[in-house]
């Protein structure tokens, strides 16, 4: 049987739109927001699909093929980044001097249609700026399979001192390029590893777990400027993954579990949306007025972005069934 986590899918909602709203006040749309840091980081998004994989990929003849595994992948966001990226360069072609330099616009189109965007940001323009968390996913993925397997071969203690070297190198490497976040993602594989085989002590009454998220909860919001958010992920992944108490019900609810499960497609989009907004204000309001900078337009605009991308994902979701 699939292990699978219910609340886990709704985290994803509440860690997109904590940096989808961030970007939008970045970006100059927002200004009524005082947003300067996300509590969530791409980082949670690394780290809990590493713990799924792990998880799934424990069960014994769950591991995949590397080729299938690639192809599912590659397809569930690909043509997502593809359509964005081709918008966002058309967009940046109308309003900006871009094209000036044609053969800077043509190497900029192909190194984020390549995924190598990246690896070498300087060497072009910044188009779907989210692309470079794809580029980084399929990194991991093409490793998953192997690690998977050489995880399912460790004893706990091996697997304890994996996690303490992973979780080292993350505060280590930092300050480094974002394609060294991809360590969060074999994080979450080990953790995940050592809580199929039980090799994490977990509350057994809801109660106790429900107070440890909370915990947890309080100390994300408190300690947003110190650099810790990882440990502080890895610990609301097990306490929602151990699927007891009031909070994992709430965020069991279905509805909440499918935007969830969109959240990512909507990560890989808002940028498109900052960029046609930023094109109206540009070229039709010639930024006298911003009718976006209002809570109720905040709000419609999240309610359709998240929406449209639920029907998306809905929709993939029974063309593959």
């Amino acid at each position: 049987m699939k292990p699978y986590f219910p609340a886990l899918d709704s985290l994803r909602f509440f860690a997109s739109i904590n940096i989808v709203l961030l970007h939008f006040a970045s970006s100059g749309l927002l200004s009524y927001a005082k947003i300067d840091k996300p509590i969530f980081s791409a980082d949670v998004f690394f780290l809990l699909s590493g713990f799924i994989y792990s998880v799934l990929f424990s069960k014994p003849g769950r591991l995949p093929k590397l080729i299938t595994f690639m192809k599912e992948r590659f397809w569930r966001l690909y043509p997502l980044h593809l359509f964005c990226t081709l918008l966002i360069f058309v967009i940046t072609l109308y309003r900006t001097r871009l094209l000036d330099n044609t053969a800077y616009a043509i190497k900029s189109l192909a190194l984020h249609i390549s995924l190598l965007w990246a690896f070498v940001p300087e060497q072009g323009h910044h188009l779907n700026q989210p692309s470079w968390t794809l580029s980084v996913f399929f990194l991991c993925y093409a490793l998953t399979p192997v690690f998977s397997k050489f995880l399912n071969w460790q004893g706990k203690k091996i697997l304890w001192l994996l996690l303490l070297v992973l979780i080292f190198c993350t505060f280590y490497f930092r300050d480094l390029p974002n394609v060294f976040r991809g360590i969060n993602f074999f994080s979450g594989m080990v953790l995940g590893r050592l809580f199929f085989i039980g090799g994490v002590p977990l509350p057994k009454k809801a109660l106790i777990n429900d107070l440890f998220l909370l915990l947890t909860i309080i100390l994300l919001c408190v300690c947003i400027n110190i650099p810790c958010q990882p440990l502080l992920y890895l610990a609301l992944l097990l306490f929602l993954a151990n699927n007891k108490g009031i909070t994992v019900k709430i965020l069991s609810m279905s509805w909440l579990r499918a935007i969830g499960k969109a959240s990512f497609y909507t990560y890989l989009l808002h940028c498109v949306v900052i960029e046609c907004l930023h094109l109206y204000l540009d070229k039709v309001a010639h930024w006298q007025y911003n009718p976006f900078n209002k809570p109720i337009a905040t709000v419609i605009i999240m309610v359709l972005l998240y929406g449209s991308c639920t029907v998306y994902s809905q929709l993939k979701l029974k063309k593959k069934k």
